[in-house]
């Protein structure tokens, strides 16, 4: 923003141009202009003749100045970007959302095993008392009466291992015993043992059965829920008795048989060491918590330009573990956001971590999935899925997988929902520069300026400007522009990358601010206090939107007609004056003759003095020194002013400003409108003034 030169409002003004006049243009003078003037001079100095010119004033400047339909000339301060808010003045997503998983993997379960053990008529009898051994090793392979046999076998046949397990203890299952009658005769009674054999041998359940036909087979189950079953199982016969085949003769066949299998069904483990199926061993749905630090916002869809999730997994199960995540409801690209997969490795540690991410940058995420809370969480479902390896591993029910997921590095794209009351604070170092006013001294009584807001906005939340702005001069002296709040335009939803424009005009006039008083102070800076606040009327059902790249711009401008009153309105200037230059004369009489079109009359206090220390020396007042112009009942000029006046600098007036060293002078000007300032008038661009100067001189003899 470029501030006005300091010269040009002088020349808007008119009044000091008189002392400005080495800068412009040396013309030659009709000193018979001044037929007021009578002393005889020894020589005269014309100065100049020149005209000043309002046109000239905004030629020489378009940017602050402007003019208006009517003519009326402008000043005017702009500054673009006042203020500009971003997603993070209202947004800032804490990376801090961390959700626990512990998991037991518990119960496994454990594939059902069988096996099978063929005993013939020759094992059996081998293992029969003396006596009835005797009988069928005499009628083997012969056609008799099959006798009948009532035996204890107490010797344990073993099963072939199980290679599915080695040891492992049952939370619940079945062992099923069946047996197949494949003997010539009908079984009566059969009582089976069934035991481990290893490490030592135990009991693990005992079966009974009765009259089993030939080539008939019948089964029975014990549970082993909480028994320990080893790969090493065997049976004893401590009862076998079967029915004879009297009156019926046999062909008495070692080769006949019994078979009896075992068959497990239903197997849960609480631990051992088996071959783990492929098998799930948890699935379950939780929440990542994006509940921003202020609670009363409810993000209802997110998503993220960048971002990840962070899986820290602990395992102690001895298979890989394949971890799957569900984002529910979540898009990418349009498309379901497909379930990502991890797989935690076997390390053969007892406990080990594993991390691993997610990238979520570009991810569509629904906060709404949560019924208990449809807002600020992302439902997820994750499965662990044990992935066998074919080998016996050891294992407990205590045996764990714990989770922590957790969000990292997240940069916000978009965010949808309720965001809440925010309040933005203005620094106490925010300020407007109008330094370019300083040398007015008061009494500027501005009747219509304007402080006029244009605020660009594509964030699609209400907001509210409760700004205020507190002008303050070079003497201290403040003024409170008490600015009225008022709400920015903002787009929908549905009007996502829009900009909305509001327009916002303070003055008197519009009876929102005090405008008339905070400019006519004047003010050397503006201070801006106060806040933006979003949704001044709270309501959390409302849907709103913040999206990254959309902003919140501020420019201001103030616009100041020069449509002023004043009889009391003082300019101060200083500049350089070498008395000693006018040591050779008597005496120094300076003319002036004015035509003025400005509606102003003017007086002005001259004081002499040395620079090194600002002490006046000498002063002179002059009266009327500019009489206005006339204007209509408008405040607009119809006819021109004439003024002539004379500055007389005697001789002792001269020699006391050469002994006293005089190099500065300091004027100081009142404005005064028509009326003695109660009259309001205004500056058109077609005003003008036109000026001739010229000194007469005397000569000391």
């Amino acid at each position: 923003m470029k501030n006005f030169r300091h010269s040009k409002i002088h020349i808007v003004i008119v009044i000091l141009i008189i002392f400005t006049a080495n800068s412009c243009k040396k013309d030659s003078t009709d000193f018979s202009k001044y037929d007021s003037y009578t002393p005889t001079p020894e020589f005269s100095i014309p100065l100049f003749n020149t005209s000043i010119s309002m046109l000239n004033v905004i030629q020489n400047d378009s940017v602050n100045t402007t003019v208006d339909n009517t003519g009326l000339v402008h000043f005017s301060y702009r500054k673009d970007s006042l203020f500009t808010y971003e997603i993070t003045d209202f947004f800032k997503l804490e990376n801090t959302n961390v959700t626990n998983i512990n998991n037991n993997m518990g119960e496994i379960n454990i594939n059902d095993v069988s096996n099978s053990k063929k005993s013939t008529l020759q094992d059996l009898v081998a293992n029969f008392s003396a006596p009835a051994k005797a009988i069928f090793d005499t009628i083997a392979g012969t056609t008799t009466i099959f006798p009948a046999i009532t035996q204890n076998i107490t010797n344990i046949k073993p099963f072939d291992a199980f290679s599915d397990f080695t040891s492992v203890t049952f939370s619940q299952g079945y062992l099923i015993i069946k047996i197949h009658n494949y003997l010539p005769i009908n079984l009566s009674a059969i009582t089976l043992n069934l035991y481990n054999i290893t490490p030592t041998q135990s009991l693990l359940g005992v079966y009974n059965f009765t009259n089993i036909a030939p080539g008939a087979s019948k089964s029975d189950s014990i549970s082993i829920a909480g028994k320990t079953l080893s790969n090493s199982v065997g049976y004893s016969l401590p009862v076998f008795n079967t029915n004879s085949s009297a009156p019926t003769a046999l062909y008495i066949n070692y080769l006949d048989s019994i078979v009896i299998s075992a068959q497990t069904r239903g197997l849960k483990a609480n631990s051992g060491t088996a071959v783990f199926p492929n098998q799930s061993i948890v699935s379950q749905s939780t929440s990542l918590d994006f509940t921003p630090k202020d609670s009363t916002q409810r993000i209802r869809k997110l998503k993220l330009s960048a971002g990840k999730v962070n899986i820290v997994a602990q395992s102690t199960i001895k298979e890989p573990i394949e971890l799957t995540i569900n984002f529910t409801g979540a898009l990418k690209n349009g498309l379901a956001y497909p379930s990502q997969v991890i797989t935690i490795p076997n390390t053969g540690s007892s406990s080990f971590y594993y991390d691993s991410t997610i990238n979520l940058a570009g991810v569509d995420l629904d906060l709404i999935q949560k019924i208990s809370k449809p807002y600020n969480n992302v439902s997820i479902t994750y499965s662990a899925r044990v992935i066998s390896s074919g080998l016996p591993v050891t294992f407990n029910s205590t045996d764990f997988i714990n989770l922590q997921i957790n969000t990292t590095s997240t940069q916000i794209n978009y965010i949808e929902g309720y965001l809440g009351r925010i309040e933005v604070k203005t620094n106490n170092d925010e300020f407007i520069d109008l330094s370019f006013l300083d040398y007015i001294k008061g009494g500027f009584n501005l009747d219509a300026p304007e402080l006029k807001l244009t605020i660009n906005n594509s964030i699609g939340v209400p907001l509210q400007f409760q700004y205020n702005f507190i002008g303050k001069n070079n003497d201290g002296k403040t003024q409170d522009a008490q600015l009225l709040p008022f709400d920015a335009n903002f787009p929908l939803v549905s009007e996502v990358g829009q900009i909305k424009t509001t327009y916002q005009v303070y003055s008197n006039k519009n009876g929102n601010g005090k405008i008339n008083e905070l400019m006519s102070l004047p003010p050397h800076s503006i201070q801006i206090v106060g806040k933006l606040i979003s949704n001044p009327i709270l309501d959390p059902t409302k849907n709103q939107f913040i999206k990254q790249g959309n902003a919140l711009n501020v420019n201001v401008e103030i616009d100041l007609p020069l449509a002023l009153h004043t009889n009391t309105f003082s300019l101060v200037d200083s500049s350089s004056f070498d008395a000693k230059q006018f040591d050779k004369f008597k005496e120094v009489t300076l003319g002036l003759n004015i035509e003025n079109r400005f509606p102003f009359e003017a007086n002005m206090k001259i004081v002499f003095m040395n620079d090194s220390n600002n002490i006046p020396v000498d002063s002179i007042i002059y009266d009327k020194i500019v009489t206005s112009a006339i204007t209509d009942v408008n405040g607009k000029t119809i006819q021109s002013s004439k003024s002539k006046s004379k500055i007389l600098l005697d001789q002792i007036r001269l020699q006391k400003l050469i002994s006293k060293n005089v190099n500065k002078i300091k004027s100081y000007t009142t404005l005064i409108s028509e009326n003695n300032g109660t009259k309001s008038v205004k500056i058109y661009s077609d005003y003008d003034m036109k000026i001739g100067i010229g000194i007469i001189a005397s000569l000391k003899k």
